[in-house]
């Protein structure tokens, strides 16, 4: 169970992804809170590579209690083990943007729900600062800070 919320770092975030069918490619979002939905129906979807194309290739991710994890490779890499360990949805509770003319910084409030082997499951509450960075392609997640909410 601890492995798996250590590796919920990419999903606290909020949470961004890609609706299934979508090419890597098209993962840029037109607007920063558009990443929601998107999030929300990549892990519906169980595609690992539609969450990561929504960070930037430098992009880290920080989470409670564990090293930093850099680029989009290793982002992938832990949502697939997520996916694989039962991570089966991801409910925004609230989400509030700010946005400039090339940087966006948002706040979102999530529920990930867990369902292991067995029927277990269960769900784990969380909040994830997401910052953005406008590119020729459009906003990707350039930092993802999470962590467990009450």
């Amino acid at each position: 169970m601890r492995v798996l919320k250590t590796l919920l770092v990419v999903a606290g975030l909020v949470l961004f992804a890609l609706a299934a069918g979508f090419s890597a490619a098209s993962a840029q979002v037109p607007t920063p809170r558009d990443a929601v939905d998107r999030m929300s129906a990549a892990v519906a979807a169980r595609d690992a590579a539609a969450v990561a194309a929504l960070y930037a290739s430098d992009a880290i991710v920080l989470g409670p209690g564990q090293a930093v994890m850099s680029g989009r490779d290793a982002i992938q890499r832990s949502w697939g083990h997520n996916l694989a360990g039962g991570y089966s949805s991801l409910t925004i509770r609230q989400a509030v943007t700010e946005t400039g003319s090339d940087r966006a910084a948002m706040l979102v409030v999530w529920d990930a729900r867990i369902e292991q082997a067995g029927g277990q499951g269960y769900t784990v509450h969380g909040r994830s600062l997401i910052y953005f960075t406008r590119t020729p392609q459009g906003w990707l997640i350039s930092a993802d800070m999470w962590q467990e909410a009450p």
